[in-house]
């Protein structure tokens, strides 16, 4: 929770320093229970902005980046654990995990990076509407 507190507060060293010590103490278990809080904090940040969703409804998550740059592969993994967790597709984010985990040390550790990145990113968009005066969730846009 410390460093999802220090990515929302945009003290990044701090949160990566955490994460990676996170990264080194933990077993694979453990490490894919740490990413389903991460994913779950953003499952609960996304409905706080855009209201709960009914069975029929499915989150999907785009990043918003220049149309010539391509988007980080931890980024990717990032973003569709996200949405498979917070879809409750829990045999996706077992996957999605899994390829992580078997990825590179560096491209692992990326990847979890990218996940508390993105999570604080959400995180910070709704402090800001609710520092705006945002009394309820938006409409979700389609």
């Amino acid at each position: 929770m410390d460093a999802i507190h220090r990515a929302v507060e945009c003290d990044f060293q701090i949160a990566s320093n955490l994460m990676g010590e996170i990264l080194r103490n933990s077993t694979g278990q453990q490490m894919y229970g740490v990413c389903c809080g991460l994913a779950d904090a953003a499952r609960q940040t996304l409905v706080r902005l855009y209201g709960d969703q009914g069975p029929e409804t499915q989150w999907a998550l785009a990043a918003q980046e220049p149309d010539d740059e391509p988007r980080h592969p931890a980024h990717t993994f990032s973003l569709r654990f996200i949405t498979a967790f917070a879809n409750g597709d829990m045999e996706t984010c077992q996957a999605l995990y899994l390829a992580a985990a078997k990825a590179s040390a560096d491209d692992y550790a990326h990847s979890v990076h990218a996940l508390l990145g993105d999570v604080a990113r959400l995180a910070r968009r709704a402090l800001l509407e609710l520092a705006e005066g945002g009394e309820g969730p938006a409409a979700h846009p389609h």
